[in-house]
């Protein structure tokens, strides 16, 4: 009887969902319960699974197995619109208003009142229904306002009437703070209540733990593809969430002995230095010989960061002083004297021309020393240089001839570290340095970061992958919402508290 009873509260119940992408796959027999007018967190790490399900559920995505259940009956999603006729909107990320219109033509678009069968809009009723929602929620914008004047916040909010203008009964809000002020995030939370109490149902996806603490009632967790638990939040603990969302499968792994470094002579200092995704300035220092690890969730600020330390984006506050002396990078062409050197966090098409020789990778960004005496193309000198750098990287199969583009994504990796080798750099900036390589690979990209290290170069690696940063760094940033939340040495740190610290849930520990 209490399984039926909760089987009748449920408006939705997705049961044994799979999705295979070629060899990828991407969900494994999931379960995921919905009940009437609750928020429901879906939380997990990058990879977990989340987005998958979600596309699944708009209709982007049909499983390959399992059942999904609609309000008790078994239903299939066809495309979005069918998602959209069942009573499933989407908010996302990325918004899709047009600027160009206003609130009342955003809110009925493609969905507008019309008077005739010729399909003659009716203006006049078109800003009555939407003066009616915008009142019937609370929310204080007047439909007649043109969209490209409203902030961020209220952007939001009109997407969330617009998904409520097609009578959606279940809204998949997807990182809706994203880049809003506390006093929008506020507003937001405040017409989540009272969509609640109107029995609007929501998923609420978020990398926040302090969001998920304060707007949902219950949260699932993915990893891996599958379920990792299911929490009541007024019950659960911030280390619950945290140790299903990183799971057992933590080795502890150490590829050379950490150290405290700090006694050794400064190459970087960063002061009160701040970049157009940063919404704190940021100070630190990096050591000679010294590997120091950012980390943070998506959109915390650390590739932004790494980009800015290399001249790639732009800095709008502080100072950059490399041996205590002021340095002023406005491209990366400014990096050249400095010996840094800076592996981006997309090889395929920012660090690596997949279409041309793993030789004339190597060689590219310092074609100059293989030239000869007269200032022309040594191809012999250009040959033994890349050769050399292959044998040191390992490269597997060591042919440089061949085109980076077939070679597997570790020895791609390899290769894009490579390159700079031959400008003997004295700070390297690593940005995602193993994302979409196997364990094995993993593990010789490792080995060469602390070799570089070791060598007396000083290294910044920026990693959503924590444990990698444990494995191989000697302190380690903690990134959340554009400012530091804290600095730990490696030896003391643990996954869960640089993850709880990413999270922004350290006040909910």
């Amino acid at each position: 009887m209490a399984q039926s009873t909760m089987d009748e509260a449920l408006i939705l119940h997705l049961q044994g969902i799979q999705k295979c992408f070629g060899g990828v796959h991407a969900l494994k027999g999931v379960d995921f319960a919905l009940r009437r007018g609750e928020v429901h967190a879906l939380l997990g790490e990058n990879g977990a699974g989340k987005s998958t399900l979600i596309k699944v559920l708009t209709g982007v995505h049909r499983p390959d197995d399992g059942k999904i259940l609609l309000r008790g009956q078994p239903v299939t999603i066809s495309d979005p619109i069918d998602a959209r006729r069942k009573g499933i909107g989407a908010i996302y990320q990325e918004l899709s208003l047009i600027d160009s219109l206003t609130v009342a033509e955003n809110i009925f678009l493609g969905n507008e009142p019309v008077a005739t069968p010729l399909g003659i809009k009716r203006l006049s009723q078109l800003y009555r229904d939407s003066d009616a929602f915008l009142k019937r929620f609370g929310i204080a914008i007047s439909s007649r306002a043109m969209v490209s004047d409203l902030g961020l916040g209220q952007k939001r909010v009109i997407e969330i009437v617009k998904a409520l203008a097609i009578n959606a009964e279940i809204l998949l809000l997807d990182e809706p703070t994203t880049g809003m002020s506390r006093a929008e995030i506020d507003t937001l939370f405040s017409i989540m209540q009272s969509l609640k109490q109107k029995n609007v149902t929501m998923i609420y996806i978020s990398h926040y733990l302090d969001e998920v603490f304060q707007c949902c009632d219950r949260a699932t967790v993915f990893r891996d593809g599958r379920n990792a638990g299911r929490f009541e939040i007024g019950t659960a603990t911030v280390q619950d969430l945290v140790r299903a969302m990183i799971g057992h499968t933590v080795t502890g792994e150490r590829f050379r002995p950490s150290a405290d470094r700090t006694g050794d002579p400064v190459v970087l200092e960063a002061r009160q230095y701040q970049t157009t995704a940063m919404r704190e300035p940021v100070s630190f220092a990096v050591h000679r010989g010294e590997i120091v690890g950012f980390t943070g969730i998506v959109g915390a600020g650390k590739s932004e960061l790494a980009g800015s330390l290399f001249g790639a984006s732009r800095r709008t506050g502080g100072e950059l002083r490399m041996h205590d002396r002021p340095i002023r990078l406005h491209s990366p062409h400014d990096t050249r004297g400095h010996r840094i050197a800076y592996i981006p966090e997309d090889r395929k098409t920012q660090g690596l021309i997949l279409g041309d020789s793993v030789e004339n990778n190597i060689v590219l960004p310092h074609i100059e020393q293989t030239q000869n005496r007269l200032g022309l193309l040594d191809r012999r000198k250009k040959h033994a240089i890349a050769s050399d750098i292959g044998a040191r990287m390992c490269l597997q199969p060591l042919n440089v001839r061949m085109l980076a583009g077939n070679l597997s994504g570790g020895n791609q990796q390899k290769v894009a570290l490579g390159k700079w080798l031959t400008a003997k750099p004295e700070l390297i900036l690593l940005d995602e340095p193993t994302r979409g390589i196997d364990i094995g690979a993993k593990a010789e990209i490792y080995r060469l970061i602390v070799q570089m290290a070791e060598e007396g170069n000083s290294v910044l690696v920026f990693s959503s992958e924590m444990e990698e940063l444990l494995g191989i760094c000697d302190r380690i940033f903690v990134l959340c919402k554009g400012r530091i939340a804290g600095e730990d040495t490696a030896l003391h740190a643990t996954a869960e508290s640089l993850l709880t610290l990413a999270m922004g849930a350290e006040t909910y520990a």
